[in-house]
């Protein structure tokens, strides 16, 4: 069972690497038996074929990784320990993929993405779901730092939680285009600027 768990996740990572810099028509079963050292049967035998491999690949390394779901709940209890969680998770979503040759990984999430929306025909669909239900999550964890008095209470909950979702997707944006992808320590800082501009002034000692 653990040998077909390790061979399920070494497809998955080595799926990333080559569709992170090829476009989907051109990754072919022969470029993932050569990259993974696993055969066309047991590609298909995991993933039926290279739609539900890429569609897997999709969810593990894109979805899953950089979401505010993956923030624990003892994390969830004011806003500045959910959002330095997050941050922490970033980083070691970063060097995850520098250990895979990626060293820019909203490059190669960006080329995945644009891959998906040209080849995947619900991918639409479930990116705009994947990301309401990341703004949800935002929402709620503000509307509890206001309930605990954490931030002040004359803030619009919706307005504030959209501006930290934009803050990190327009971060990974620019990231696409610089050498090293996104500075994870300038996000923090500008997580914590716009926690300083909420915070509740009573708290501040």
């Amino acid at each position: 069972m653990k040998k077909g768990t390790n061979t399920r996740k070494k497809l998955l990572s080595d799926a990333f690497k080559l569709f992170s810099s090829n476009s989907y028509e051109n990754v072919t079963f022969s470029e993932l038996e050569k990259a993974s050292g696993v055969s066309r049967g047991s590609i298909v035998y995991y993933f039926e074929n290279k739609n539900g491999l890429f569609s897997e690949m999709l969810k593990t390394f894109v979805f899953d990784n950089s979401s505010v779901k993956r923030v624990p709940k003892p994390y969830q209890h004011s806003l500045i320990a959910f959002y330095n969680y997050f941050i922490e998770i970033l980083k070691k979503e970063k060097n995850k993929l520098i250990e895979l040759g990626i060293k820019n990984m909203n490059e190669a999430l960006f080329f995945i993405e644009m891959s998906a929306l040209l080849n995947i025909s619900d991918f639409r669909a479930i990116a705009s779901k994947w990301h309401e239900e990341e703004k949800n999550i935002w929402y709620n964890i503000i509307q509890n730092a206001v309930s605990t008095n954490e931030i002040r209470k004359d803030i619009d909950v919706k307005s504030v939680a959209d501006l930290f979702e934009k803050t990190y997707l327009g971060a990974s944006f620019i990231g696409v285009f610089s050498i090293y992808g996104v500075d994870i320590n300038v996000l923090h800082t500008n997580f914590d600027q716009l926690y300083s501009l909420l915070v509740n002034e009573t708290n501040i000692k």
